[in-house]
């Protein structure tokens, strides 16, 4: 848990000068989980992110995975991501499609009044401008969850790794995304208050940090 608060707050206080902030983003999503049986479920999500103030949409998306729960500290899923995006800077400038294909292994466990999350997903993004772009990552998270007594709004801070995939790819990881999130009761569901810092370090380029605020809502049907 320090450690992963540790990390958390040197990339927040932070201002190097060899990185460019882009400005803060808000991310919104409603989601939902459906059981098909003991093990088996469904999760659709759907959602769209935009500029401060939500003057501007950069993309919006619907999301459906197929999960199946190996025990009570494993599971897996596999799903799709399909939406658009909209481009307003460089050469090529419109709306776009994308969609993403992707597979994970969740784990948990809890000690005390930790809560501990990790995740590995493998996935492959496409976007169709002028051609079609695809890259592929693999992404670990891990996740701490502190369980205050008597207190409703208990922290999770989380750090998660992107490491591209193929013979023109970088070494090392190319994005670093920092979390730090609470989990609210809301009319008998579960509303999620986040705060991201995406740290991009694109292969001889600018390292960018961007920042974002999420609202996510989950259904409970």
């Amino acid at each position: 848990m320090r450690c992963l608060l540790s990390l958390f707050l040197m990339t927040l206080v932070a201002k190097p000068t060899f990185a460019q902030d882009k400005e803060l983003a808000i991310w919104t999503a409603a989601s939902s989980s459906f059981e098909l049986s003991e093990r088996m479920y469904i999760d659709g999500v759907l959602a769209f992110r935009s500029h401060a103030g939500l003057n501007a949409i950069s993309r919006y998306f619907g999301e459906a995975g197929l999960g199946y729960k190996l025990s009570k500290s494993f599971s897996g899923i596999a799903g799709v991501r399909y939406g658009s995006l909209s481009d307003r800077k460089g050469g090529v400038q419109g709306n776009f499609i994308f969609y993403r294909f992707f597979a994970e292994l969740k784990h948990k466990a809890s000690w005390r009044q930790l809560r501990f999350k990790q995740r590995l997903r493998f996935q492959e993004d496409t976007e169709k401008k002028q051609g079609t772009l695809t890259e592929n990552h693999l992404r670990y998270k891990m996740a701490v969850e502190f369980k205050i007594p008597n207190w409703k709004a208990d922290p999770q801070v989380s750090v998660e790794f992107f490491k591209p995939l193929g013979s023109n790819s970088m070494n090392g990881f190319d994005r670093m995304r920092y979390k730090l999130q609470t989990d609210l009761s809301l009319a008998g569901n579960a509303l999620t208050i986040a705060y991201f810092i995406d740290r991009d370090s694109p292969l001889n380029a600018t390292v960018i940090n961007s920042h974002m605020l999420g609202l996510f809502y989950e259904l409970d049907f």
